[in-house]
């Protein structure tokens, strides 16, 4: 298996790990902050979902020098979020998280689909040696492309996990 072939698998098995998960999950507990009386910052299965497929879509957009889809294929339209477009996802205060939600899960799963396509489409034009350059020299030690496209992988990793835990919350099987 090449470094490709890896990284896709990667991309691939966290997209399939949300998918399997929304599986029989209705919107308002798609949308539901599981443990808000315990942890109010314990997202919903939503804004995970959503999170990580603006994650992927944004910093590789930004590593690609392309606009991101969700403008390019009007996502933003189509979520019709009440939310500023320059605040980090990742940066969220809970109310502005709990402005993630979604009338059709088919949506959320959609643009993590394109977004994930997005992103394997941008490994696939790389070569290995473009892994080793610099991208980022703001942080010490200097980060390497290789290094952010693990970063944002391992982000929809963690993240198709924490669907995993909200999903337990919620007193639903997985």
């Amino acid at each position: 298996m090449s470094y490709l072939d890896m990284l896709i698998e990667s991309v691939d098995r966290a997209v399939e790990r949300f998918e399997r998960l929304f599986e029989g999950v209705d919107t308002d507990q798609a949308n539901a902050f599981p443990a808000q009386e315990v942890s109010a910052q314990l997202k919903s299965m939503t804004w995970l979902a959503w999170h990580t497929a603006r994650e992927m879509d944004l910093q590789i957009a930004d590593l690609a020098h392309l606009e991101p889809i969700w403008f390019s294929q009007a996502w933003k339209e189509k979520f019709s979020l009440d939310l500023p477009d320059d605040t980090p996802d990742w940066k969220h205060t809970l109310e502005e998280a709990q402005r993630v939600q979604v009338d059709d899960l088919g949506l959320v799963l959609d643009y993590l689909k394109a977004a994930a396509e997005f992103t394997k489409d941008y490994l696939k034009s790389l070569n290995e040696d473009s892994l080793d350059d610099v991208i980022d020299e703001s942080w010490t030690p200097a980060v390497t492309r290789g290094a952010r496209l693990v970063s944002i992988i391992d982000d929809a990793a963690m993240h198709s996990g924490q669907v995993i835990y909200a999903r337990r919350l919620l007193g639903l099987k997985d």
